[in-house]
Protein backbone atom coordinates (compact mmCIF):
# COMPACT_ATOMS: atom_id res chain seq x y z
CA UNK A 1 0.00 0.00 0.00
CA UNK A 2 1.44 3.37 -1.05
CA UNK A 3 -1.50 5.71 -0.54
CA UNK A 4 -4.54 5.91 1.68
CA UNK A 5 -7.40 8.43 1.80
CA UNK A 6 -9.45 9.09 4.93
CA UNK A 7 -12.25 11.28 6.19
CA UNK A 8 -11.60 12.79 9.63
CA UNK A 9 -14.80 13.96 11.32
CA UNK A 10 -15.13 16.96 13.59
CA UNK A 11 -16.84 16.89 16.98
CA UNK A 12 -19.06 18.83 19.34
CA UNK A 13 -18.86 18.77 23.13
CA UNK A 14 -22.41 18.26 24.38
CA UNK A 15 -21.28 18.21 28.00
CA UNK A 16 -17.89 19.43 29.22
CA UNK A 17 -16.85 19.64 32.86
CA UNK A 18 -13.37 20.11 34.30
CA UNK A 19 -13.17 17.88 37.34
CA UNK A 20 -9.62 18.52 38.54
CA UNK A 21 -6.01 18.99 37.61
CA UNK A 22 -3.12 16.57 37.80
CA UNK A 23 0.25 17.39 39.33
CA UNK A 24 1.73 17.65 35.83
CA UNK A 25 -0.75 20.37 34.91
CA UNK A 26 -3.11 18.32 32.73
CA UNK A 27 -6.79 19.03 33.36
CA UNK A 28 -9.14 16.15 34.14
CA UNK A 29 -12.29 16.13 32.06
CA UNK A 30 -15.76 14.67 32.00
CA UNK A 31 -17.10 15.28 28.53
CA UNK A 32 -19.64 13.80 26.16
CA UNK A 33 -18.26 14.21 22.66
CA UNK A 34 -20.25 13.71 19.50
CA UNK A 35 -18.81 13.14 16.02
CA UNK A 36 -20.56 15.25 13.40
CA UNK A 37 -20.93 15.14 9.64
CA UNK A 38 -18.35 17.82 8.76
CA UNK A 39 -14.97 16.28 7.93
CA UNK A 40 -11.49 16.90 6.56
CA UNK A 41 -10.25 14.71 3.70
CA UNK A 42 -6.63 13.58 3.99
CA UNK A 43 -4.52 11.70 1.42
CA UNK A 44 -1.35 10.07 2.81
CA UNK A 45 1.28 9.06 0.23
CA UNK A 46 4.63 7.38 0.75
CA UNK A 47 7.42 9.25 -1.04
CA UNK A 48 11.17 8.97 -1.52
CA UNK A 49 13.48 10.42 1.13
CA UNK A 50 12.47 11.49 4.62
CA UNK A 51 10.25 14.03 6.31
CA UNK A 52 6.59 14.95 6.08
CA UNK A 53 5.35 17.38 3.44
CA UNK A 54 2.01 19.00 4.15
CA UNK A 55 -0.14 20.34 1.31
CA UNK A 56 -3.21 22.42 2.16
CA UNK A 57 -4.88 25.52 0.71
CA UNK A 58 -6.15 26.76 4.10
CA UNK A 59 -4.00 29.76 5.16
CA UNK A 60 -4.54 28.95 8.84
CA UNK A 61 -3.24 25.40 8.44
CA UNK A 62 0.35 25.11 9.78
CA UNK A 63 2.66 23.33 7.36
CA UNK A 64 5.70 22.93 9.61
CA UNK A 65 6.72 20.52 12.37
CA UNK A 66 4.27 22.16 14.81
CA UNK A 67 1.39 20.47 12.99
CA UNK A 68 -0.03 17.49 14.88
CA UNK A 69 0.20 15.37 11.73
CA UNK A 70 4.00 15.76 11.79
CA UNK A 71 4.13 15.07 15.52
CA UNK A 72 1.98 11.97 15.04
CA UNK A 73 4.36 10.68 12.35
CA UNK A 74 7.40 11.09 14.61
CA UNK A 75 5.66 9.31 17.51
CA UNK A 76 4.40 6.53 15.26
CA UNK A 77 7.79 5.69 13.73
CA UNK A 78 9.42 5.72 17.19
CA UNK A 79 6.76 3.50 18.78
CA UNK A 80 6.38 1.09 15.86
CA UNK A 81 10.11 0.69 15.33
CA UNK A 82 9.65 1.46 11.65
CA UNK A 83 12.31 3.29 9.67
CA UNK A 84 10.91 6.76 8.82
CA UNK A 85 10.10 7.35 5.16
CA UNK A 86 9.04 10.30 3.12
CA UNK A 87 5.39 11.23 3.47
CA UNK A 88 3.18 13.65 1.57
CA UNK A 89 -0.12 14.55 3.22
CA UNK A 90 -2.70 16.49 1.22
CA UNK A 91 -5.42 17.97 3.41
CA UNK A 92 -8.74 19.41 2.30
CA UNK A 93 -9.98 21.36 5.30
CA UNK A 94 -13.69 21.57 6.01
CA UNK A 95 -13.61 21.59 9.81
CA UNK A 96 -13.12 25.24 10.81
CA UNK A 97 -9.89 26.06 12.63
CA UNK A 98 -9.79 27.34 16.23
CA UNK A 99 -13.46 26.43 16.61
CA UNK A 100 -13.42 23.80 19.37
CA UNK A 101 -14.43 21.16 16.82
CA UNK A 102 -11.23 19.06 16.98
CA UNK A 103 -10.01 19.84 13.47
CA UNK A 104 -6.35 19.43 14.42
CA UNK A 105 -7.03 16.42 16.62
CA UNK A 106 -9.05 14.68 13.90
CA UNK A 107 -6.20 15.17 11.42
CA UNK A 108 -3.76 13.80 14.00
CA UNK A 109 -5.97 10.75 14.58
CA UNK A 110 -6.17 10.20 10.83
CA UNK A 111 -2.36 10.31 10.62
CA UNK A 112 -1.94 7.59 13.26
CA UNK A 113 -4.51 5.34 11.61
CA UNK A 114 -3.17 5.97 8.09
CA UNK A 115 0.45 5.29 9.04
CA UNK A 116 -0.51 2.11 10.83
CA UNK A 117 -2.31 0.94 7.68
CA UNK A 118 0.52 1.98 5.35
CA UNK A 119 3.02 -0.05 7.39
CA UNK A 120 0.99 -3.26 7.82
CA UNK A 121 -0.54 -2.51 11.24
CA UNK A 122 2.42 -2.88 13.63
CA UNK A 123 0.43 -1.25 16.46
CA UNK A 124 -2.78 -2.47 18.04
CA UNK A 125 -5.83 -0.35 18.82
CA UNK A 126 -4.86 0.30 22.44
CA UNK A 127 -1.33 1.34 21.45
CA UNK A 128 -2.70 3.79 18.91
CA UNK A 129 -5.09 5.24 21.49
CA UNK A 130 -2.23 5.61 23.95
CA UNK A 131 -0.14 7.43 21.34
CA UNK A 132 -3.12 9.67 20.59
CA UNK A 133 -3.64 10.57 24.25
CA UNK A 134 -0.05 11.77 24.40
CA UNK A 135 -0.68 14.12 21.48
CA UNK A 136 -3.95 15.72 22.60
CA UNK A 137 -7.00 15.22 24.80
CA UNK A 138 -9.40 14.97 21.83
CA UNK A 139 -7.26 12.61 19.73
CA UNK A 140 -8.37 9.27 21.25
CA UNK A 141 -12.02 10.21 20.81
CA UNK A 142 -11.56 11.34 17.21
CA UNK A 143 -9.96 7.98 16.43
CA UNK A 144 -13.08 6.18 17.65
CA UNK A 145 -15.94 8.63 17.12
CA UNK A 146 -19.65 8.30 17.70
CA UNK A 147 -21.24 9.34 20.99
CA UNK A 148 -18.71 8.87 23.80
CA UNK A 149 -18.14 9.85 27.42
CA UNK A 150 -14.49 10.92 27.67
CA UNK A 151 -12.81 11.13 31.08
CA UNK A 152 -9.36 11.52 32.59
CA UNK A 153 -7.22 13.49 30.13
CA UNK A 154 -9.29 12.11 27.28
CA UNK A 155 -7.99 8.55 27.39
CA UNK A 156 -10.91 6.93 29.25
CA UNK A 157 -13.64 6.29 26.68
CA UNK A 158 -17.12 4.91 27.34
CA UNK A 159 -19.46 4.48 24.39
CA UNK A 160 -22.99 5.86 24.77
CA UNK A 161 -26.02 5.00 22.62
CA UNK A 162 -25.85 6.77 19.24
CA UNK A 163 -27.99 9.87 18.90
CA UNK A 164 -30.89 9.74 16.47
CA UNK A 165 -33.29 12.34 15.05
CA UNK A 166 -31.12 15.20 16.25
CA UNK A 167 -29.51 17.97 14.21
CA UNK A 168 -27.08 20.75 15.05
CA UNK A 169 -27.08 24.25 13.58
CA UNK A 170 -23.43 25.29 13.91
CA UNK A 171 -21.84 28.70 13.40
CA UNK A 172 -18.40 30.06 14.11
CA UNK A 173 -18.14 33.69 15.18
CA UNK A 174 -15.10 35.58 13.89
CA UNK A 175 -13.26 35.49 17.19
CA UNK A 176 -10.18 33.37 17.86
CA UNK A 177 -9.96 31.72 21.29
CA UNK A 178 -6.75 30.07 22.47
CA UNK A 179 -7.41 26.74 24.19
CA UNK A 180 -4.51 27.13 26.69
CA UNK A 181 -5.71 30.64 27.54
CA UNK A 182 -9.28 29.40 28.06
CA UNK A 183 -8.07 26.75 30.52
CA UNK A 184 -5.88 29.28 32.34
CA UNK A 185 -8.88 31.57 32.66
CA UNK A 186 -10.94 28.70 34.05
CA UNK A 187 -8.25 27.96 36.64
CA UNK A 188 -8.57 31.52 37.95
CA UNK A 189 -12.31 31.17 38.54
CA UNK A 190 -13.90 30.15 41.81
CA UNK A 191 -16.77 27.69 42.03
CA UNK A 192 -19.16 27.73 39.07
CA UNK A 193 -22.71 26.48 38.73
CA UNK A 194 -22.79 23.07 37.08
CA UNK A 195 -25.49 20.92 35.54
CA UNK A 196 -25.92 17.37 36.79
CA UNK A 197 -24.22 14.88 34.49
CA UNK A 198 -26.49 11.97 35.43
CA UNK A 199 -29.56 13.80 34.14
CA UNK A 200 -27.81 14.61 30.88
CA UNK A 201 -26.68 11.02 30.33
CA UNK A 202 -30.20 9.77 31.02
CA UNK A 203 -31.49 12.10 28.29
CA UNK A 204 -28.85 10.79 25.86
CA UNK A 205 -29.73 7.17 26.63
CA UNK A 206 -33.46 7.81 26.17
CA UNK A 207 -32.79 9.98 23.08
CA UNK A 208 -34.77 12.83 24.67
CA UNK A 209 -33.95 15.85 22.49
CA UNK A 210 -35.46 18.37 24.90
CA UNK A 211 -33.62 16.77 27.83
CA UNK A 212 -30.33 16.81 25.93
CA UNK A 213 -30.81 20.48 25.05
CA UNK A 214 -31.70 21.34 28.64
CA UNK A 215 -28.65 19.48 29.97
CA UNK A 216 -26.04 21.09 27.68
CA UNK A 217 -23.09 22.26 29.77
CA UNK A 218 -19.64 23.67 29.09
CA UNK A 219 -17.50 24.73 32.04
CA UNK A 220 -15.28 26.80 29.75
CA UNK A 221 -18.16 29.14 28.85
CA UNK A 222 -17.77 30.74 32.27
CA UNK A 223 -14.11 31.44 31.50
CA UNK A 224 -14.53 32.69 27.94
CA UNK A 225 -16.11 36.12 28.03
CA UNK A 226 -16.83 36.95 24.39
CA UNK A 227 -19.92 38.97 23.40
CA UNK A 228 -19.92 37.30 19.96
CA UNK A 229 -20.37 33.89 21.59
CA UNK A 230 -23.36 35.12 23.59
CA UNK A 231 -24.82 36.79 20.49
CA UNK A 232 -24.52 33.59 18.44
CA UNK A 233 -26.24 31.55 21.16
CA UNK A 234 -29.08 34.07 21.36
CA UNK A 235 -29.57 34.04 17.59
CA UNK A 236 -29.74 30.23 17.56
CA UNK A 237 -32.37 30.23 20.31
CA UNK A 238 -34.33 32.93 18.48
CA UNK A 239 -34.09 30.71 15.38
CA UNK A 240 -35.85 27.85 17.17
CA UNK A 241 -33.03 25.86 18.79
CA UNK A 242 -34.07 23.83 21.83
CA UNK A 243 -30.78 24.84 23.44
CA UNK A 244 -27.47 26.37 22.39
CA UNK A 245 -23.88 26.21 23.64
CA UNK A 246 -20.25 26.83 22.73
CA UNK A 247 -18.27 23.69 21.92
CA UNK A 248 -14.89 23.05 23.55
CA UNK A 249 -12.97 26.28 24.06
CA UNK A 250 -14.81 27.86 21.12
CA UNK A 251 -15.43 29.74 19.09
CA UNK A 252 -18.01 27.52 17.33
CA UNK A 253 -21.51 27.59 18.81
CA UNK A 254 -24.26 25.07 18.09
CA UNK A 255 -28.00 24.84 18.53
CA UNK A 256 -29.89 21.57 19.05
CA UNK A 257 -32.89 20.75 16.86
CA UNK A 258 -35.23 17.77 16.69
CA UNK A 259 -36.34 18.77 13.18
CA UNK A 260 -33.91 19.09 10.27
CA UNK A 261 -36.03 21.56 8.32
CA UNK A 262 -36.19 23.87 11.34
CA UNK A 263 -32.40 23.70 11.70
CA UNK A 264 -31.98 24.56 8.02
CA UNK A 265 -34.35 27.54 8.31
CA UNK A 266 -32.34 28.79 11.27
CA UNK A 267 -29.01 28.48 9.42
CA UNK A 268 -30.40 30.31 6.39
CA UNK A 269 -30.77 33.36 8.63
CA UNK A 270 -27.18 33.06 9.86
CA UNK A 271 -25.25 33.01 6.58
CA UNK A 272 -23.32 36.11 7.67
CA UNK A 273 -21.03 33.72 9.56
CA UNK A 274 -18.09 32.31 7.57
CA UNK A 275 -19.06 28.84 8.82
CA UNK A 276 -22.79 28.16 9.14
CA UNK A 277 -23.97 24.61 8.55
CA UNK A 278 -26.52 22.04 9.67
CA UNK A 279 -24.66 18.98 10.91
CA UNK A 280 -25.90 15.60 12.02
CA UNK A 281 -24.37 12.97 14.32
CA UNK A 282 -21.75 10.71 12.73
CA UNK A 283 -21.15 7.14 13.83
CA UNK A 284 -17.38 7.15 13.21
CA UNK A 285 -14.45 9.44 13.80
CA UNK A 286 -12.25 8.24 10.94
CA UNK A 287 -13.40 6.60 7.69
CA UNK A 288 -11.12 5.02 5.11
CA UNK A 289 -12.37 5.88 1.63
CA UNK A 290 -9.59 4.64 -0.65
CA UNK A 291 -6.29 2.76 -0.81
CA UNK A 292 -3.73 2.30 -3.56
Amino acid sequence: MNSITLKAHGKLNLYLDITGRRADGYHLLKSVMQSVSVYDTLIFERTEGEGTELVCADPYFPKDSSNLICKAAVRFFERAGVAPCGLRVTVEKRIPSMAGMAGGSADCAAALIALNELFDSPLGRDELLELGAGLGADVPFTMIGGTVLCEGIGEKLTALPPLENLWFAVVRPEVRISTPEAYRAFDSLGDIERKIYGSFEAAVISRDAAGIADGLFNALEAAVSEPEIDRAKARLIEGGALGAMMTGSGSAVFGVFSDRAAAERCIERMKDYAFAQVLEPAAEGIETTGVI
